[in-house]
């Protein structure tokens, strides 16, 4: 139940993406891959994991390195995405809050709270670079039984395709 809530949580962080309406700093569009660090905690759990569990992962855009203790997907930030960026990755059944996101200098801060399918806090820092095409992130995920700290680093890798 906890690496299905981590690897729900790494598609939604990296899918983020941001409306100049509620933030002025904003990612350029285009092809991303986001490289997070796995918690010590989940990395027993993807050890266990069987093969198959891996190669729909893989099939899903995701890539594990537990060598290097990291998991990276690539996801695209296109207008459309921008524009529904309050969303963030979640499906309305998903009940979450409208995101609070505030900016200055190349720093975003946002707070985020869900209701469905199980209560969580998530609050988050993005740390962009000055041309807007990488950023470094912190998310501390809260609820009722768990939390954990992710941290890792984005990058622009070109044009969507």
């Amino acid at each position: 139940m906890m690496l299905k809530t981590y690897l729900s949580l790494l598609a939604i962080i990296g899918s983020l993406s941001w409306n100049t309406s509620y933030a002025a700093l904003t990612p350029q569009l285009g092809l991303w891959e986001s490289t997070s660090e796995i918690p010590a905690e989940q990395k027993a759990m993807f050890q266990k994991m069987p093969p198959e569990a891996f190669k729909q992962m893989q099939q899903s855009g995701m890539k594990v390195n537990l060598s290097a203790g990291t998991i990276s997907n690539t996801f695209c930030i296109n207008q459309e995405q921008l524009s529904n960026w309050h969303q963030m990755g979640q499906k309305s059944a998903q009940q979450c809050d409208k995101p609070q996101i505030s900016d200055s200098g190349n720093v975003v801060k946002m707070n985020m709270v869900c209701h469905q399918p199980h209560p969580s806090k998530m609050q988050s820092i993005i740390t962009f670079n000055a041309a807007r095409d990488a950023y470094q992130f912190e998310h501390l995920i809260q609820s009722e039984q768990h939390s954990m700290t992710l941290r890792g680093r984005a990058k622009r890798l070109g044009d969507c395709k």
